[in-house]
């Protein structure tokens, strides 16, 4: 009984920060990330500790939503044109990852939006990316750009938690 309730697990993963653009009074562009794929069990104590480990590597996420809501259809998009959606580290050329869609909502590394199957983004603590988009919301046109800095966050919480999903 004593073990189940100090043990605990730790998951580590790496992200770029995201970034909230506000396009108009009803609209907002949100730049996220998250992991290319699922954690690996870094180390493991039976019983008493676990460590999983996401890879260095991520995905962007690109969603123009309503202000004041974090998920769900946008109703204030009339019509949408993306007209440019890039990545780019200092001293490289811009990795392009959206052109010409008219979708308010894209995830790199799901087939239903990213049929160019692109490449998982390297990210490390400490690193940084700028990211830049061009687009066109109910015929007003937005551009804007942002520097992103790559982040390691750790969570850590009793090992029950991670048994019981």
């Amino acid at each position: 009984m004593t073990a189940s309730l100090t043990s605990c697990t730790k998951y580590t993963k790496y992200q770029y920060e995201s970034h909230v653009f506000p396009l108009d009074d009803e609209n907002e562009l949100v730049i996220s990330t998250f992991p290319s794929w699922f954690p690996k069990a870094e180390s493991h104590i039976p019983f008493l500790y676990k460590h999983s480990k996401a890879p260095q590597s991520v995905y962007f996420q690109f969603f123009v939503r309503a202000v004041g809501t974090t998920a769900g259809s946008n109703p204030n998009i009339e019509s949408i044109h993306v007209k440019n959606f890039s990545y780019e580290f200092p001293g490289q050329n811009p990795v392009v990852l959206i052109e010409d869609y008219s979708e308010g909502f894209w995830q790199q590394g799901r087939i239903e939006y990213d049929s160019a199957n692109l490449k998982p983004v390297p990210c490390v603590d400490g690193w940084y990316v700028r990211v830049k988009y061009d687009l066109i919301l109910n015929g007003l046109a937005f551009k804007g750009e942002d520097i992103l800095h790559a982040q390691e966050v750790s969570k850590v919480h009793p090992l029950l938690f991670d048994s019981l999903r």
